[in-house]
């Protein structure tokens, strides 16, 4: 609470005896009375709350500040203006309960209130609303010396901050100038071999640290990952080579016994042919096509092998020049009638290895063409959009679609959702879909409910050197074949 406050109060509670002073009605008398004392405790407590929390004795900080200023003389005013209103506050209470009493004893016949005792009290309250007049000045006074001293205290704590600055300065820079030259010229060369050695060059040395600190022990450290890592990269592309080699051995000697037995159907296919006979022909065609699938098996399984072990060298690329070739290349192969295929792609080049991105398409557009040719009307749509982390091909069909809950199996190897006698089909072309996108850290992902169609993309990722060009005139719509 603030002086200006009480002051406020004191002249509400001058207006309420002048309403009683203008003979209220019994009911309107009692009513102000009441507004009245409880004014009284609101102006009361104002006054204690000034006295304990706002009053210059009740700072030490701030009645200390006064003496430096020759100004202790406004301490005492204040003092004097406080008892000013106390005094005269504690008779306008004695009075009221005066009035207080008059009312207990008032009868229908008598005057409630007496006109004297209203008089006192309104007295009272003007002298009370001088004497907080006079508070106020003196508060602000008292303010205005705060206000000199905290500019005092701004400027002392300028100076001392300024000085502590400008010796902070000089320790940093000396600092700087030592760790310069002792910690961060070798901590450079320390990163530099690092880096190379994120980006695969195991040939990187790490220079000896002369001084057994942690920058020593990091060096130290450093030194010996980048020794493990050697021997483990040895390690490992000998394993690699080994289990390459036996891979193909073991695929080269199935591939010879699968050609054998291959043969030997087709003799007994030419000594029992003339015979007739239905059982023995299926038993004989069973044998031939379950050794062509195990070796297109074989074959795939070399290819997914080749890829995982192959390291990509990217250059960029028309990928919609790509696509027109591998739509001739499949149109001169389609037998039948042919599907509606519309291309619009809203880039036209791409940064990475062409072969591998074309066996992706590939598997893509033939596992698109598979599983849409009983469709009434089979239409893909090839499309692509070129986003501000990475460019995003997809192909759409109208096939027989796959339940949401399968997507996880698309891209597993040798997993499928059909049978032979549905789909042919090895199990391994997603899978190698999905190994080139992991190559290029890109993703691949595919949308699609039963009967409604699929919809498979394929994103690469934006770098620093191999964003594709995007296009903004161009678009390819509209293109069949």
């Amino acid at each position: 609470m603030t002086a200006a406050t009480t002051q406020q109060t004191f002249f509400h509670m001058l207006e309420q005896v002048r309403h009683l002073l203008e003979h209220q009605p019994p009911a309107e008398q009692i009513a102000a009375l009441a507004r009245l004392e409880q004014m009284l405790s609101q102006a009361t407590t104002s006054i204690d709350t000034y006295r304990a929390s706002r009053a210059a004795r009740s700072h030490p900080t701030l009645f200390g500040a006064l003496p430096q200023h020759q100004r202790t003389d406004l301490a005492d005013l204040e003092d004097r203006a406080m008892e000013k209103i106390t005094a005269p506050l504690s008779r306008f209470s004695e009075y009221q309960r005066t009035i207080a009493t008059q009312l207990s004893r008032a009868t229908p016949d008598k005057k409630l209130l007496s006109a004297t005792v209203l008089q006192y009290e309104r007295a009272i309250l003007r002298s009370l609303h001088t004497a907080t007049t006079t508070l106020i000045d003196v508060h602000r006074k008292i303010d205005g010396g705060r206000k000199l001293e905290g500019d005092h205290l701004v400027k002392e704590a300028r100076l001392i901050v300024l000085s502590l600055v400008s010796v902070l300065g000089l320790a940093i820079v000396f600092t700087c100038r030592s760790m310069r030259w002792s910690i961060a010229q070798p901590l450079h060369r320390l990163m530099a071999t690092a880096d190379r050695v994120a980006h695969h060059d195991l040939t990187a040395k790490v220079e000896s640290w002369p001084n057994r600190d942690e920058v020593g022990t990091l060096a130290t450290s450093l030194s010996s990952i980048v020794t493990s890592l050697r021997e483990r990269t040895a390690a490992l592309t000998h394993k690699t080579k080994e289990l390459e080699a036996f891979t193909y051995t073991i695929a080269h000697d199935l591939k010879g016994l699968l050609r054998e037995i291959e043969g030997f159907s087709s003799l007994l296919e030419k000594q029992y042919v003339d015979q007739g006979d239905p059982h023995v022909m299926h038993y004989i065609d069973v044998i031939r096509k379950s050794s062509l699938r195990l070796t297109h098996m074989i074959d795939a399984l070399l290819k997914y092998s080749r890829l995982e072990q192959q390291d990509l060298p990217r250059a960029r690329f028309n990928l919609l020049e790509m696509i027109s070739s591998l739509l001739v290349d499949r149109q001169s192969q389609l037998a039948g009638i042919t599907p509606q295929i519309t291309v619009n792609l809203h880039f036209a080049d791409l940064y990475g290895e062409s072969v591998s991105i074309r066996q992706a398409l590939v598997y893509l557009l033939d596992n698109a063409l598979k599983f849409s040719r009983y469709s009434l009307a089979q239409t893909i749509n090839i499309g692509g959009q070129q986003t501000p982390t990475e460019p995003i091909f997809w192909i759409q069909d109208n096939d027989i679609g796959f339940d949401v809950g399968q997507k996880e199996k698309l891209f597993g190897l040798f997993e499928r959702l059909h049978n032979d006698q549905e789909y042919e089909g090895t199990g391994v072309g997603l899978a190698i879909v999905k190994m080139v996108a992991d190559k290029y850290e890109g993703r691949i992902w595919a949308e699609s409910s039963p009967w409604k169609g699929s919809m498979f993309y394929l994103a690469f990722p934006n770098s620093g050197e191999t964003v594709g060009r995007q296009l903004s005139t161009f678009t390819q719509g509209n293109a069949e074949c």
